[in-house]
């Protein structure tokens, strides 16, 4: 069975792939881009590695493998977002008890909320997506 959204879901996937990257360049390069610098990617990332861990733009049947954690986060929806999620509030909370850490940042509340941003818009659409029939 197709996924009749696939193509949205492709599109998508590229448009945030984009932006995260530039997101990340930007802050890389010290621009001071305001917004886009300090949460183009904290909003973009967590959305894009949404879609790819639940195979929206392909087969829904093929979930992508994923090393150490096997199929757990593209099981459903939820489970996806809530796990993306809580693994982008302990790396940001991370920051703020081990700021000198190999992956050294700065605490920043509003990384949480793109990250909650990102995830929710990607949940409802693949939710209500999910609810509708799919073609063959």
């Amino acid at each position: 069975m197709k996924n009749k959204y696939a193509l949205y879901w492709q599109v998508t996937y590229w448009l945030l792939f984009v932006g995260w990257v530039v997101g990340a360049l930007l802050n890389m390069m010290h621009v001071h881009g305001g917004v886009l610098t300090n949460y183009l990617a904290d909003a973009t990332f967590p959305a894009w590695f949404y879609i790819y861990v639940r195979g929206l733009r392909k087969d829904p049947t093929e979930i992508p493998p994923l090393l150490l954690v096997g199929q757990w986060f593209g099981k459903s929806p939820h489970r996806a977002a809530l796990s993306i999620f809580a693994v982008g509030v302990v790396t940001e909370y991370k920051t703020l008890f081990w700021p000198a850490s190999p992956m050294a940042g700065t605490f920043d509340p509003w990384d949480i909320f793109c990250y909650g941003f990102g995830l929710s818009i990607c949940c409802l659409f693949d939710w209500i997506g999910s609810k509708q029939p799919t073609t063959n």
